[in-house]
């Protein structure tokens, strides 16, 4: 799981950090446009539609922002060709064939039930450390040797002495082959059945210790799945879910937890409407310990499949963040002549930072369609005191475009380079006419 957080931290970071550092623009700037004799007109922003991203309330952030740069840097990158937009990517899927069980020393020496549906499974158990003395205890590793299984009968529900155990793999093996958590695992044989195994563990183990049970279905034709957001704000009421299993919707009753990026676990109340699943948070989501950190949401269920019992978990990683600061609903325009030479926008916000804006230009031409001209993005620190932020265009550009008004910045989007996070994202952000 760790590299399934490093991996979605990286597509969630490089998604939302603004590409003022892309080297094919023709056009860099360090310090805003020198003032020089320009027309100057207020233009208001298109109203928010259902498919954009936006938000109404503006809080302050808890954490220390990542990026502290005050410079104002902006870029500008040639486009061409007919405009097509496209939306950013707000949401993720996940598919499960495993689960997992957090269970105590106590309980593996007295023996676990493990629901299995299909042959050349792979249970994995690994030593969890324990805080609450205040201190930290790591449970004993485990020496495979001392793991039992046995298949409970259909008819009688006994337990059968019969070994279903394939393979075994101690700590040092999987040690060897990257994992590091002095784990043991076991694979079933290929001729497994179906049904409710009993997993034992016959070593001394202390009746308080940790163990996270992994239990890898693989191939198996029921799969979970999760579609969730890629980020989330903290202040949302509502997360909205997609569960499904691949084989029957029935009994799902889903259950949800919150996971920090340091362990710390929140269960979370889960409510179906219609087909969707919704979490409803009746405070706002706890606080990352840095904006680098991703959180987790996890989804269990214990349901049955033609008789039989079967458990599934499902994890996405997501970023939490606050809505630090909102595009004011009126920009004044430059221009030379009928040329626009940038936009200078508004924000609300509550304690400074560094922000980014990004927009792709457009012109009409002979047909009436809207063609690429330019990106432009820009970035600085702003302040509650100076709450303003230029987007810089390109004259020349425009002009060798022999693109005509009316113009317009598609894909407006404002980022807070302090939280990586994306604040606001408008398809059709404003007319310049």
């Amino acid at each position: 799981m760790q590299q399934l957080t490093s991996v979605v931290g990286i597509l969630c970071l490089a998604t939302l950090l603004t590409a003022c550092q892309d080297e094919s623009a023709q056009k860099v700037q360090t310090s805003a446009a020198p003032a020089s004799p320009q027309n100057v007109k207020a233009v208001p922003l298109a109203a928010p539609q259902t498919t954009d991203i936006y938000h109404a309330e503006v809080e302050a952030p808890t954490l220390p922002p990542l990026n502290t740069s005050p410079d104002y840097i902006s870029f500008i990158t040639p486009l061409s060709g007919e405009f097509t937009a496209s939306p950013p990517q707000t949401r993720q899927t996940r598919l499960s064939d495993e689960y997992w069980l957090n269970v105590s020393g106590a309980e593996l020496s007295g023996g676990i039930d493990l629901p299995i549906s299909q042959a050349s499974s792979v249970i994995r158990i690994a030593p969890r450390g324990d805080t609450s003395s205040g201190g930290l205890i790591k449970a004993d590793a485990i020496a495979p040797e001392t793991i039992s299984l046995s298949l409970a009968s259909a008819n009688t529900g006994k337990h059968e002495a019969r070994s279903w155990v394939k393979s075994m793999a101690d700590a040092q093996a999987l040690a060897s082959a990257g994992l590091s958590d002095d784990s043991s695992a076991l694979t079933l044989r290929a001729d497994a059945k179906p049904g409710k195994y009993r997993l034992r563990v016959n070593q001394p183990l202390a009746a308080q210790a940790r163990y996270l049970v992994n239990v890898k279905e693989k191939h198996s034709p029921y799969q979970l799945k999760l579609g969730a957001p890629m980020s989330i704000e903290a202040e949302a009421g509502r997360i909205g879910l997609d569960i499904s299993l691949s084989q029957g919707q029935q009994g799902l009753a889903p259950r949800a937890r919150l996971i920090q990026a340091g362990g710390e676990s929140l269960e979370l109340a889960v409510q179906q409407q219609g087909e969707a699943w919704q979490v409803v948070l009746t405070e706002p989501l706890p606080a990352a310990k840095n904006n680098a950190d991703l959180s987790e949401i996890q989804v269990d269920i214990q349901t049955e499949v033609d008789g039989r019992p079967l458990l599934r978990s499902v994890k996405t990683a997501f970023k939490a963040y606050v809505n630090s600061a909102k595009l004011l609903p009126q920009a004044d325009s430059r221009w030379q002549g009928e040329l626009p030479t940038g936009v200078d926008f508004g924000l609300e916000l509550v304690t400074e930072g560094r922000f980014g804006l990004s927009a792709v230009l457009t012109g009409t031409n002979s047909q009436g369609k809207s063609v690429a001209i330019l990106r432009s993005q820009a970035a600085a620190w702003v302040t509650p005191d100076a709450p303003r932020l230029r987007l810089e265009l390109d004259p020349a550009l425009i002009a060798a475009s022999g693109l005509r008004a009316p113009f317009e910045l598609r894909e407006l989007t404002l980022t807070d380079q302090g939280q990586m996070a994306r604040l606001s994202y408008q398809d059709h952000g404003l007319i310049l006419e």
